[in-house]
């Protein structure tokens, strides 16, 4: 595969860099001595303290700072930042009592877990009931969330605007001199804030015409944490440790889709209750048909040059069981 990772770009995602192995991804991948383009806008007013990551980039590498061209936009346009303030808090609003409908739903999942069953199998079908509602009111919210983006952009037309368009040409001419991309992890939401205002989707890939539309990437790309959830179709938000509220994951926002039937799930033993079949058996109901992906500690998976996961990527299997990925005609 190194051999043929800079003819035919790929997404690479890993685990969490507690212990930095990223300079062996790096050689792993056959990328050593490229230029590297980082983003670090998902650690907002910490997006500078990149000095460790550079070091494992060996040196050759340059930050986009995209969290300080969008303050710098915001300061240069305040009509833009006015505007997309009142999105963010409406994408919030909506968040929040999406939220309240999805704990009610868990709420009725452990009542009937609780339940003694005298017919299991009308048990079963409660928990389908149960479950179908929180499908629905996922892909509700994923549509709403989609429709308030796209008004945004529609009213605000921030591909006309001075300042917008100066750092859309700035971000793309270093990236233009850049032979991969690294995207860490951080806040995933401001993270995709900022790739969508600098419109980085066509900047990493074109369109393609394959049947399902898989973007062709223009160069490698190596991500972990909310870096790697936002290359994905969606992003999914997990903790099963709330203190206050029941713990139930919930979507937030389409990612930039250059992945395909991919969920990225960073760091799930410290978020996750994995040992609780059911609650991993409900989240794999929610993300199905896409794999739930777990990337622990010292995780690394390349995906197919299509976008998709390759076999024997660790993910939650339909039981609730982390299972090796077994795809169609290998079984």
């Amino acid at each position: 595969m190194p051999g043929d990772l800079l003819a035919d770009p790929r997404i690479t995602l890993l685990g969490p860099q507690r212990q930095p192995r990223l300079g062996t991804v790096v050689q792993q991948l056959g990328l050593t001595g490229s230029r590297f383009a980082t983003i670090t806008a998902g650690w907002r007013d910490r997006e500078s303290d990149d000095g460790l990551l550079h070091e494992q980039l060996g040196g050759n590498a340059v930050n986009l700072h995209l969290w300080r061209r969008m303050q710098q936009v915001w300061e240069a346009d305040p009509e833009l930042e006015q505007a997309d303030r009142r999105r963010r808090q409406s994408l919030t609003e909506m968040q929040t009592l999406y939220l309240i409908g999805l704990e009610q739903a868990a709420v009725a999942i452990n009542r009937i877990l609780e339940h003694t069953p005298l017919d299991p199998g009308i048990v079963a079908l409660a928990l389908q009931d149960v479950l179908q509602v929180m499908r629905d009111m996922d892909e509700r919210h994923l549509q709403r969330v989609g429709e308030l983006h796209h008004d945004f952009y529609l009213r605000q037309n921030p591909e006309h605007r001075d300042a917008v368009v100066e750092a859309r040409f700035l971000v793309g001419r270093e990236i233009a001199g850049c032979d991969a991309i690294v995207i860490p992890g951080g806040h995933v939401g401001v993270l995709l804030g900022a790739l969508h205002l600098f419109n980085l989707g066509p900047a990493l890939s074109s369109p393609s015409e394959d049947e399902d539309g898989t973007p062709d990437l223009f160069r490698p790309v190596i991500a972990w944490g909310a870096g790697a959830m936002a290359l994905t179709e969606r992003v999914l938000l997990f903790y099963d440790n709330a203190v206050a509220r029941p713990g139930v994951s919930e979507m937030l926002m389409d990612g930039l889709a250059l992945t395909r039937d991919v969920v990225a799930l960073p760091s799930p033993k410290d978020r996750l209750d994995i040992k609780n079949l059911e609650r991993m058996r409900v989240l794999a109901a929610r993300t199905a048909p896409a794999h739930a992906l777990l990337l622990d500690e010292g995780v690394r998976v390349t995906l197919t040059a299509d976008g998709r996961l390759p076999a024997g990527s660790r993910v939650v299997g339909a039981d609730g069981q982390a299972t090796d990925l077994v795809l169609e005609g290998e079984a």
